[in-house]
């Protein structure tokens, strides 16, 4: 109404005119009234009639609507509001032309199918390359590790910003910088094999495949608390608890007690068990040890510079495997999802039913920056009868302190 005046007024003449017709009391004088407004009501629709020149905010649209509807000047005219010979006059003034077609319309057959592509190699996104040497080196040289904490640092991460890099972890998919790292750890790639040696990166990262990264080699695609057997990675073990069948029974080892044993074959590499147990601190080994020696039995095994698992209260089958100088199983640091786990593992092929021995190593002196333990050599591993004895300097000493 606002910007037609003219037709508003010739909508309400005409309305006004009309109802009065209508009246059967309508007088002479009404009728010439009548006549008058519809006499008004046409001059003002003639006036709405005549084309008016575009406004400002029309011709702003003109240009985008000229596009839009391919030069049609009722459409234009229909959407921006104005006279379609007003915009017929402003197309002709201002010489508008529409731009030439991009594409061609045929009516000839055009061939669909699409073109075979040559196969792109996949792009390698795990790489050794993309770690930093020094860093790299000092994961795999390190003896033990603190307890593990995912890295929370606003700035990239480096040696002086990243816990992980100092504690020679690689940083995982739980830290803030995730893959964005330079430490982050990016999982193998491994297109044959079964991820049990040292070109597997996990398994030289001291790793278990993680199926979030390792994309190629199928980890924990079997069903877990089972033996794979389609999947071809076989370094998902103790993630998924694909532990052999043991045995217990009487060791070989006359008077050494319990023995482990296994009820199949196994292959060298192949995986016994996870070693478990209460996790305590490194103070509190201190004082069970103490106790262990003297009655020549223990079941401890440093998890990391602050934390011991004791087997001895609580644990499963492992705690019974005993100790030999020359060993058929080895035991092995493994991180698995963030945490580190021990796992028990075949060092060379065994027979069915052969009772599984470990080194304990107690005799090797553990010195670094993280921590400092003297070897021992302590009476069973001298003489196996001796395994759950009190040692006799031990008895003496306690009988000289009776008296």
């Amino acid at each position: 109404v606002g910007i037609f005046p003219a037709f508003s007024s010739f909508v309400q003449n005409t309305i006004v005119a009309a109802t009065t017709f209508n009246e059967p009391s309508a007088n002479l004088s009404g009728s010439k009234r009548n006549v008058s407004a519809v006499q008004s009501s046409m001059e003002d629709f003639k006036e709405f009639s005549k084309p008016m020149p575009l406004s400002s905010f029309q011709k702003s649209l003109f240009e985008r609507a000229f596009l839009v509807f391919r030069g049609d000047s009722k459409r234009i005219a229909s959407a921006i509001g104005s006279h379609p010979d007003t915009v017929s006059n402003f197309i002709q003034e201002q010489n508008m032309k529409l731009p030439a077609a991009k594409y061609v319309i045929s009516n000839e057959r055009i061939d669909c199918a699409p073109k075979k592509k040559k196969a792109r190699r996949p792009e390698v996104y795990t790489s050794m390359k993309n770690y930093n040497i020094a860093w790299l080196k000092r994961v795999q040289e390190a003896e033990i590790h603190p307890s593990f904490l995912p890295c929370d640092h606003t700035e990239p991460c480096s040696e002086k910003t990243c816990s992980c890099v100092r504690n020679a972890f690689f940083c995982t998919k739980h830290c803030v910088w995730g893959q964005k790292s330079r430490n982050f750890f990016r999982g193998c790639a491994c297109k044959a094999g079964q991820c049990r040696t040292k070109s597997c990166s996990c398994f030289a990262a001291k790793r278990e495949c993680d199926p979030d990264l390792c994309r190629t080699c199928g980890a924990c695609t079997d069903e877990p608390n089972a033996e794979a057997k389609d999947q071809r990675c076989r370094n998902d073990n103790i993630g998924m608890r694909r532990h052999c069948h043991l045995l217990l029974a009487e060791s070989s080892i006359e008077d050494a007690g319990w023995g482990l044993y296994t009820k199949n074959a196994l292959k060298k590499g192949d995986f016994v068990h996870e070693y478990i147990g209460e996790i305590i601190s490194q103070e509190e080994a201190e004082r069970r040890g103490r106790i262990y020696d003297k009655v020549n039995r223990s079941y401890l095994f440093n998890l990391s510079s602050d934390y011991v698992v004791d087997a001895s209260r609580k644990g499963n089958k492992t705690k019974f495997a005993n100790h030999s100088s020359k060993p058929n199983c080895y035991t092995r640091m493994v991180s698995v999802n963030g945490d580190i786990r021990i796992g028990l593992f075949a060092k060379e092929d065994i027979e069915p039913q052969s009772e599984l021995f470990f080194d304990y190593r107690y005799d090797v002196t553990m010195d670094n920056d993280l921590l400092i333990k003297p070897g021992k050599t302590v009476d069973w591993m001298k003489n196996p009868k001796m395994a759950n004895q009190i040692s006799k300097k031990y008895a003496e000493s306690e009988i000289n302190g009776a008296k």
